[in-house]
């Protein structure tokens, strides 16, 4: 399938720092994971980014190898259509923040082969959603406070059914992200007692999820909004770069 020859631009020019980005994300996740590999001993952090140890997608597949169902992509909107999120002094709304960003994702995903649905955080089709992957896009905050700080970050739990598909997407956003935007970057795994836990749990377990902060209203709004293209990229080419890693079920 033909890429956008300017959707790929951005990572296209990162190819000398690649091997440094790769190798920063890889061991900041793989850190997190041995940590809580004491706690969890159905995790293992050395088998978690090995790419035959990913589990392959199980959709039914047509002629033309594009899958019959579930092959929709998820993007779920933080705040839209439901309230406003982070409101910065000077005007920036969150919600319309991340509903410009998301369009500009579904624009660029259609065109290259891919249906995409647009979520909002009630919409009852997040229930049980099942596709190859879904993405829940938030910012963090625009108020100066000690915690907030310019940056992205990734967020899973360990409810997925498959964690390694999990964490083979949360590793592939990371990286082409971060090459795109230029910003810092951090991993968390999402507890039972975040608001962001409700998410993962009303999508279909075997649906690969991850949580993406995209960075603060504060401190990164030239990125998120004069250049909310690259954003827009990052994502798409992080999305890109995880379904490459799938082959089509025989």
């Amino acid at each position: 399938m033909r890429k956008d020859p300017e959707v790929q631009s951005s990572s296209e020019k990162k190819e000398t720092s690649s091997s440094f980005n790769t190798s920063r994300v890889l061991q900041t996740i793989v850190l997190v994971a041995a940590v809580l590999a004491t706690l969890f001993t159905f995790w293992n952090p050395y088998k978690l980014f090995s790419q035959q140890e990913v589990t392959q997608a199980t959709y039914p597949v047509n002629a033309d190898g594009s899958s019959a169902e579930y092959s929709t992509i998820g993007i779920l909107v933080g705040h839209w259509k439901v309230d406003s999120g982070n409101i910065c002094e000077n005007d920036i709304v969150e919600a319309n923040v991340t509903e410009a960003i998301a369009n500009q994702v579904s624009v660029k995903l259609n065109a290259l082969g891919y249906p995409v649905k647009l979520l909002a955080q009630t919409d009852l089709d997040l229930v049980n959603f099942r596709g190859p992957l879904l993405i829940a896009i938030f910012t963090g905050s625009c108020e100066d406070t000690p915690e907030n700080k310019s940056g992205f970050s990734i967020g899973t739990t360990l409810s997925a059914t498959d964690l390694n598909s999990s964490n083979a997407l949360a590793v592939c956003m990371g990286e082409v992200y971060q090459a795109a935007t230029n910003l810092d970057f951090s991993y968390e795994i999402i507890a039972s007692d975040q608001p962001a836990y409700t998410y993962f749990q009303m999508v279909n377990p075997n649906t690969p999820m991850i949580y993406l902060e995209m960075g603060s209203l504060l401190y990164d709004q030239s990125v998120l909004i004069e250049n909310s293209e690259k954003v827009a990229n990052g994502i798409v080419n992080g999305i890109q770069c995880y379904l490459d890693t799938l082959e089509p079920a025989q």
